[in-house]
């Protein structure tokens, strides 16, 4: 049997242990091998050398985690997003995860901030940030905004592969071109009804269009058009009747200007795809 390996990065501060863990649960569900990674920044800690930080590093994770080995383990000098590319092509990743930097001191959240989109326009696997920490079984339905392109359907069946067992909410948003303009256009009621009626339409044939093409059970796939406006402003709002406990992004086309804002907004784990770099 094959089996996956997951790779999740820590920096050791305060509660690091809640996205570790989190983790630990996730390889143990997908019977995946885990991999710890910490990134030692060159300007940093000159005064200890580095195999000293790591075996420091490394008593300290066995302290939490006794079943652990050392192999798991990889603390490594350099550029922080560089690092973990490289340490998750080497040892085969599918998935990277790192935490949410919502605790952190408001000047150090900025800097982390910037990391967290720094490792994921670097990585070449998908990256999952760890937004909620309270404890979960699995991620049993995965809410997926698409717009329906072909970075968008490449996305779903990597999701498919990494969560096979869930169900994938694909939400499709629309708009009705014109439609505050149509009454000054000389449309009457029936019109712009019928307008309206054909611009859901119209979506939710696309809809069904692009599901045909991914090759998935229609059991596994929940459809949802909706008229609205992609915002990271209101999308858990008007959106958090689906319930999901994973929203899954990608990083191009239409999706790409609410990708990294709703990251800092959501209350949800996220799943980014940097599509372009692991076509």
């Amino acid at each position: 049997m094959h089996h996956s390996t997951i790779l999740v990065a820590t920096d050791f501060s305060e509660g690091y242990t809640t996205v570790l863990q989190k983790a630990i649960d996730l390889a143990f569900q997908k019977q995946a091998k885990l991999h710890i990674v910490h990134v030692v920044k060159t300007t940093f800690f000159k005064i200890k050398n580095l195999d000293y930080i790591k075996e420091h590093c490394w008593n300290n994770l066995l302290c939490h985690y006794p079943n652990i080995s050392k192999e798991q383990f990889h603390c490594v000098e350099g550029n922080l997003d560089k690092v973990i590319s490289i340490v998750a092509q080497t040892i085969h990743a599918e998935m990277i995860i790192i935490g949410d930097n919502r605790d952190k001191h408001p000047i150090e959240a900025i800097f982390l901030a910037s990391d967290t989109k720094a490792i994921i326009k670097e990585s070449r696997i998908p990256v999952l940030v760890v937004k909620n920490y309270q404890p979960s079984e699995t991620y049993k339905t995965v809410l997926i905004p698409t717009d329906l392109s072909d970075n968008s359907l490449k996305m779903v069946q990597n999701i498919v592969k990494l969560f096979p067992e869930a169900y994938l909410i694909l939400l499709h948003l629309y708009s009705v071109p014109f439609e505050f303009r149509l009454n000054m256009y000389g449309f009457n009621d029936d019109e712009i009804t019928n307008f309206q009626e054909e611009s859901r339409n119209n979506a939710e044939a696309e809809l069904k269009n692009f599901m045909r093409q991914l090759n998935v059970p229609d059991q596994k796939m929940i459809p949802v058009v909706r008229k609205d406006f992609l915002s990271s402003e209101h999308f858990e709002s008007n959106h958090k009747d689906l319930k999901a406990d994973l929203i899954a992004i990608h990083t191009t086309g239409y999706i790409s200007f609410f990708a990294f804002d709703l990251l800092e907004k959501t209350q949800n784990d996220v799943l980014i795809f940097n599509v372009v770099e692991s076509a």
